[in-house]
């Protein structure tokens, strides 16, 4: 699947791959198409906008958020992981998936949060 409109060409990614009923999605973070740079200065900002394109990219195969099984949650900062909470809160309101936070360096400066998602659909 190609990436959300206008991040093409920032990573030799595809935005996810289906195999039978899994959809994995890569890791999405909060980049401006028009610029390449981060958008968001907090994790809030940065996640919410996550999780907007993993929706996108769900839709486009036909899912949606509650067919995400786990995510793997990749954070700069281990304090910011409440902050991470509420966001994925409202993403998951019940049944939330499965997920893993790892705290790690990010591939640009001024990315706060990175998240990948597998889904199981139909």
């Amino acid at each position: 699947m190609p990436l959300p409109a206008g991040l093409a060409g920032l990573a030799p990614i595809s935005a996810a791959v289906r195999v039978g009923r899994l959809l994995v999605l890569s890791g999405c973070v909060a980049l401006d198409p028009a610029t390449g740079r981060p958008r968001g200065g907090t994790v809030d900002s940065q996640a919410r906008d996550v999780f907007r394109q993993i929706a996108e990219v769900l839709g486009a195969a036909g899912g949606r958020l509650t067919d995400v099984a786990r995510c793997v949650c990749y954070l700069t900062d281990a304090a910011a992981a409440p902050e991470l909470d509420v966001v994925f809160r409202e993403a998951f309101p019940t049944d939330p998936p499965a997920r893993t936070t790892v705290v790690c360096a990010l591939v640009r400066p001024g990315l706060l949060v990175e998240i990948e998602a597998t889904a199981v659909l139909g």
